[in-house]
Formats: structure tokens, sequence, C-alpha cells
């Protein structure tokens, strides 16, 4: 079972070139013709964490705690 909780982010947007919950830069192309969306998540060893997933693939490229 996951350590992570999802705040909603990921499906908010999906397949959206012009992401509004993105982080500057985001989306992403990626090779599998998906979008790599950053998604906040919260996770109890970790707290606020940054994921980079695919949004068709659902490959996680990157996972980053959140900077405040």
């Amino acid at each position: 079972m996951s350590d992570f909780k999802s705040t909603g982010y990921e499906k908010s947007n999906s397949h959206h070139c012009q992401c509004c919950t993105c982080m500057e830069g985001y989306p992403k192309k990626c090779d599998c013709g998906g979008l790599i969306h950053v998604e906040k998540t919260e996770s109890d060893n970790f707290g606020s964490l940054l994921v980079f997933r695919c949004d068709n693939c659902n490959f996680v490229f990157d996972i980053q705690e959140e900077e405040y």
C-alpha cells in the first residue's frame, strides 16, 4: 500500500497543455505521447511532496519535497 495521499491535482487538468495546477514549465511531453504533470501529494513520513508523473503511462519521473 502506498504512503502517498493524492490531493486531487493529478486528474484536474489531465491531457491539457496549459495546466493551471502545474508549476512553471509544466506539463512537459513524455516519450509515450502523454504529458508530465506536477502533482502535490501528502506523505505520512515526508509531508508535502511534488510528484512528476505522466498522465498517460503513469510513470513517475521524480519526487521532491515541496519548498515553502
